[in-house]
């Protein structure tokens, strides 16, 4: 059951107060009917009846779904204590039922803002989704990257797997294929091959003069320092 504000969904149109949104049990982007009823101005009473008369109008799958009862602290001014009372969470569907009839230049504004602030809400919801998306296919493609790299070594013999460090130790040591393949007693293939397999397994350092050279003259991107 969500009592306090999860999240924050800030609209700006005509002022700089922001809606506060929830979320329900299902993670969906919810409004809580007492503070709905404050911005249009109407008793939180009235707000509770005319969420009844929805729910004997509409099938109870989408009721449950849209209108999440919840408890809230309401504050007794004269006493100083703290009673219970009953609200609710309202997704968008929930809210844009309850406040279909509400009416007024003002009431129409509020629903301006509440539009806005779960169409925020949502995109940063679709947005995170997205972003969840990518770093799974990324940490899959690095699984499957030192699955296959394991399986690569494991295939070699002690004989090859030997050859390989030597060729990895060699190349590092800036000779050429034709070098290593008489110090290894290999033809050249076989000193390709050797490289290859050292290059899948991470072994292999790129050796000054094979990377590419960087520019000199010019900029290619340009820095801006806040």
């Amino acid at each position: 059951m969500a009592e306090n504000s999860i999240s924050q969904a800030a609209s700006f149109i005509n002022d700089n107060s922001t809606i506060c949104v929830d979320l329900t049990e299902q993670n969906k982007p919810a409004v809580r009917s007492d503070v709905l009823a404050h911005h249009f101005n109407r008793s939180h009473k009235n707000v509770l009846r005319d969420i009844a008369k929805l729910r004997s109008k509409c099938p109870e799958s989408f009721y449950r779904l849209n209108f999440e009862p919840i408890e809230i602290d309401t504050f007794l001014p004269h006493s100083g204590g703290i009673r219970k009372d009953r609200a609710y969470l309202l997704t968008r569907d929930g809210f844009s039922l309850l406040v279909m009839g509400f009416t007024g230049a003002e009431a129409v504004r509020w629903k301006l803002r509440y539009i806005e602030a779960f169409n925020m809400l949502e995109a940063a919801a679709l947005e995170d989704r997205a972003e969840r998306i990518r770093e799974a296919a990324y940490q899959q493609g690095l699984d499957e990257a030192r699955t296959e790299t394991a399986q690569l070594f494991w295939r070699l013999g002690p004989a090859q797997k030997r050859r390989v460090r030597q060729a990895v130790r060699y190349h590092a040591m800036g000779l050429g294929k034709h070098s290593i393949a008489k110090l290894l007693d290999v033809n050249g293939r076989e000193v390709s091959r050797l490289l290859k397999a050292a290059q899948a397994l991470g072994w292999l350092e790129e050796r000054a003069s094979e990377r590419p050279a960087l520019p000199v003259q010019g900029n290619l991107l340009e820095v801006c320092h806040g």
